[in-house]
């Protein structure tokens, strides 16, 4: 096992053997790698159109890709670090960066911080997912398989620094500078030299637990503002986010409301776009989820509702059959399609 200087010191002079600094260094390591999680995803499904033409994509078989994620996450203790790695590759990747991903994006790439201050600060330094929106790359965490009109409205991923602390019980914030609206890694705006950074905010209220049947239910707004990558530090895009996730008196029902204005500044682009969720956890095994939701676009709306049945019959696999059907797309047109979804999860 190689051993750094500082260590080879300290056993030249007889302060440690190098019996015992060998036995410290590897059990440094198995210490490092008992915290370390790996965990990731595969994802495939079968799109059918009804329509010729509709949201859900061409017809057919489609090998959707992985995510793999490396991470340690941070401790009890004061002063403690983690790391996090994300990875996606095949469609998940070119879907999710661009064609220009090749099959192969790093999602996140992100190192955690305590500080003990306050009531202990949370920082996040590198590459890391957006503060704002209801839904997540990973299907397998939305109420649906497709996503709504305001998952492609806001940022995806920010290069920079975030930090989130708890005010109280049930109240949280954060802050977070970056040097673009949104990015992948090693993106930034242009002139960011002249610190014109983009700043991001977020606020999020948990009901108390002696409000009956809304107990655990959450309240969030997020807001975004600065360049886009390759813009004018003048030419500046925000994003404002409100979304809830609300428990109802009927048991194994929730819901969830999304709102996403977008708003490009220097060009005529502006949309808004308003999402509701109701979900049904039928047993363990089963669950109904349905959405509708509508987008406006300088003057050009267009609405669609999704209904999605999962269920999970083989262990670690999520198995979910969709319809969609979307109405007064500029584009599409009215359309209508179904999917089935296989995503199986380590």
């Amino acid at each position: 096992m190689k051993m750094n200087k500082w260590t080879m010191g300290l056993a030249a002079a007889g302060v440690v053997s190098l019996a015992s600094a060998a036995q410290a260094e590897e059990n440094s390591v198995l210490t490092a790698l008992s915290s370390t999680v790996i965990g990731g995803s595969v994802e495939a499904f079968y799109n059918g159109s009804l329509s010729g033409n509709n949201e859900l994509g061409e017809q057919g078989f489609v090998a959707n890709g992985a995510s793999l994620a490396i991470s340690s996450p941070l401790g009890e203790g004061d002063y403690s670090a983690g790391f996090n790695v994300g990875l996606l590759l095949g469609g998940r990747a070119d879907v999710f960066g661009g064609d220009s991903s090749d099959g192969f994006l790093i999602k996140n790439a992100n190192i955690g911080l305590n500080v003990p201050f306050g009531n202990g600060i949370d920082l996040t330094v590198g590459l890391f997912d957006s503060i704002v929106g209801y839904e997540t790359e990973a299907s397998a965490s939305n109420p649906n398989v497709s996503r709504s009109y305001g998952y492609g409205l806001g940022p995806l991923t920010h290069t920079g620094a975030l930090a989130s602390t708890s005010l109280t019980d049930g109240l949280n914030v954060s802050f977070g500078l970056a040097n673009s609206f949104g990015s992948t890694l090693g993106t930034t705006a242009s002139d960011v030299g002249d610190n014109n950074f983009t700043y991001m905010v977020g606020v999020e209220a948990t009901v108390p637990d002696n409000l009956g049947f809304l107990a655990g239910s959450t309240v969030y707004v997020g807001y975004v503002d600065g360049a886009a990558s390759g813009s004018s530090n003048d030419d500046e895009d925000s994003h404002l986010y409100v979304g809830a996730s609300v428990a109802s008196p009927i048991e194994g029902v929730s819901l969830g409301v999304a709102y996403d204005d977008r708003t490009k500044h220097g060009a005529v682009s502006d949309s808004d776009a308003v999402a509701l969720y109701a979900v049904w956890d039928v047993s363990d095994d089963v669950s109904l989820a349905g959405r509708y939701d509508t987008i406006d676009s300088d003057g050009d709306s267009s609405a669609m509702w999704t209904a999605t049945l999962g269920y999970s019959i083989w262990d670690n696999v999520l198995t979910r059959l969709e319809y969609n059907i979307e109405t007064g797309h500029k584009e599409r047109g009215d359309s209508a399609g179904f999917a089935l979804n296989l995503y199986y999860q380590f």
